[in-house]
């Protein structure tokens, strides 16, 4: 009996390891890429929201279990950083996590093909291998800009499936790119809460090559101009504009004013938060008939 119930859980097991494989980026990834595709395609109903859905968790994981596996030596890094993640907790063998590597990996095309997003999918599985592969996951600049074609991509391949299969232009092609451009110079907040872990293991990242005054503020800044930026350029109701600042000024306040990596982890949920509202932002250029 109890081994039939043990069998029962398996299913359920497997779908949580999966789930903390990509836990860590659900704020500043996976819940902003929805949030804008759902914005710039035309309303679209259940079964496309569901489908888009797996299709951006699918080619999420598939990076995050290759970096994760990667990151053998990083198991150590991740057991004083991030010890709830599949390897470093003993979930799953790095064997395993090869394994599994591969089927996502078939499956994500598997899902470009039957979606027809081979060309996101292809710029995204090219940007992984990179990373992955090319060892350019250690230049600070770098990896910031390949993380930003990720984020790019999730948003691409994601809007062209809630549009029926529409590819992107005019304004819906502007915001995606602004979206790859945001986290291109601002996606060093991840990095502001992994510092002992990153000091442990030797990588260089902007939060430890710079001083904590100037990396910090250099953030602030990019935090601030983007925000008056979006603001002027898709014009939202005041009262929008009101909470999208005050989200900003939250997530830069916090980076500014404590640099304990326990405060750090919270200011990056608040980036998060002030990211997603930066890519939902283009939903008043829709309610006002200004995408197709």
């Amino acid at each position: 009996m109890e081994s039939v119930l043990g069998l029962g859980k398996l299913p359920f097991s497997f779908l949580k390891t999966l789930y903390l494989f990509g836990k860590s980026d659900i704020p500043a990834a996976a819940l902003p890429s929805m949030a804008v595709a759902l914005v710039l395609a035309a309303p679209c109903g259940f079964y496309l929201i569901v489908k888009g859905f797996l299709w951006n968790q699918l080619h999420l994981l598939t990076f995050q279990v290759k970096n994760q596996r990667r990151q053998i030596d990083g198991i150590e890094e991740d057991s004083i950083a991030k010890p709830h993640r599949p390897l470093p907790s003993g979930r799953i063998t790095p064997r395993q996590a090869t394994l599994l590597y591969r089927v996502l990996f078939l499956l994500m095309w598997i899902a470009a093909i039957y979606t027809n997003t081979i060309s996101c999918t292809l710029v995204y599985s090219i940007a992984i291998v990179v990373y992955n592969e090319g060892g350019l996951a250690a230049i600070p600049v770098i990896k910031n800009f390949i993380g930003a074609i990720g984020l790019g991509c999730y948003c691409w391949g994601t809007t062209i499936i809630y549009d029926g299969g529409k590819e992107l232009h005019g304004l819906k092609a502007v915001a995606v790119l602004m979206i790859a451009a945001i986290f291109a110079t601002t996606g060093h907040a991840q990095d502001f809460r992994d510092r002992t872990a990153d000091t442990t293991r030797g990588r260089k990242t902007i939060p430890l090559l710079l001083s904590q005054p100037v990396a910090r503020w250099s953030l602030a800044v990019m935090t601030v101009l983007w925000t008056l930026g979006l603001i002027a350029l898709w014009e939202p109701p005041a009262i929008v504009t009101l909470a999208y600042v005050t989200t900003s000024m939250r997530c830069l306040g916090g980076f500014l004013s404590s640099y304990d990596e326990k405060d750090d982890y919270v200011s990056y949920c608040w980036y998060g938060f002030w990211l997603l509202g930066s890519n939902i932002l283009p939903i008043f250029p829709r309610l006002r008939g200004e995408l197709p």
